[in-house]
């Protein structure tokens, strides 16, 4: 019987109010889930003091504002990986100021990640099932095909040093917010591409079309590699399904790829039977 799996809590705190209710939800957790957590220079001794007096066991990492919450999470990484955690929950402060609920959203992922009942549901269905790679909050896998967004090129270029071809990622998926429960082992390939700072835009309030929002799509390109199967919080133990409705966001979603293969056929029929017809009625 396998040991009891090692679980880190990586929380990227940029919004010290969003910070103090994840670390009000991380208190009711068993003390053996350590806290990973990153911050920017600004907040580095407010956020220090809320965990010192959470009184559990932390390590902290200090970068700069840019990357969203995906570069400081790859900064981090390393640590969980080297203290030999098994399983990494990765939540953030967001508040998507495009959005009208961005803070409901917000609470809405992490309840599914951290709430105690549900964690330990998780990490039965990790303990459980050596195949199952990631869980999703319910209702936000999405197709990475469908949902791409302004991001392709970056994704088929992170994906190809991951050994994925693009005909790989039609069926692939992601956790749109970047909240998720993974095993490191899936996580660890992307980290082992050394992405670093240079790679990713200064801040602006981007809503699409960064290195952050093509990471964000491949997070989980490393279980799609080692060939791990993908869950919704709602069933662990089950198969995540893609939402198709998704209402947190403002890209829009395209055609699935055999749409858009059928309607690219059409439009050459169209074309050739134009020029067919032009030929016929051609004067002799």
């Amino acid at each position: 019987m396998r040991g009891e799996l090692r679980v880190a809590i990586v929380i990227h705190a940029f919004y010290m109010d969003a910070f103090d209710e994840i670390l009000d939800l991380a208190q009711a957790l068993p003390a053996q889930h350590k806290l990973f957590v990153t911050t920017v220079p600004v907040h580095e001794a407010l956020v220090r003091s809320r965990l010192d007096a959470a009184e559990r066991d932390y390590s902290l990492g200090v970068f700069e504002n840019r990357g969203r919450d995906i570069l400081p999470f790859l900064r981090m990484f390393p640590a969980v990986r080297a203290e030999g955690f098994d399983v990494v929950i990765k939540v953030h402060t967001k508040k998507s100021p495009h959005l009208k609920d961005g803070d409901g959203w917000r609470r809405m992922l992490v309840a599914a990640l951290l709430q105690p009942q549900a964690l330990q549901q998780l990490t039965s269905a990790f303990q459980a099932d050596a195949s199952l790679g990631i869980v999703c909050p319910e209702g936000h896998f999405l197709s990475l095909d469908r949902y791409m967004g302004g991001n392709e090129a970056r994704v088929l270029a992170i994906a190809q040093r991951l050994g994925l071809g693009r005909a790989q990622l039609l069926d692939a998926g992601y956790c749109a917010g970047t909240m998720f429960m993974a095993r490191t082992d899936v996580i660890a390939p992307l980290a082992d591409l050394g992405f670093t700072a240079k790679a990713f835009e200064a801040e602006a309030n981007q809503v699409d079309g960064t290195m952050a929002h093509a990471f964000e799509r491949c997070l989980g390109l490393g279980g799609v590699a080692l060939g791990r199967r993908i869950a919704s919080s709602a069933d662990p133990f089950g198969h995540a399904g893609f939402n198709d409705s998704y209402a947190f966001t403002r890209q829009p979603r395209r055609p699935s790829a055999s749409a858009r293969l059928k309607s690219g056929f059409k439009a050459a029929q169209g074309k050739f039977g134009n020029a067919l017809r032009r030929m016929l009625v051609r004067p002799g």
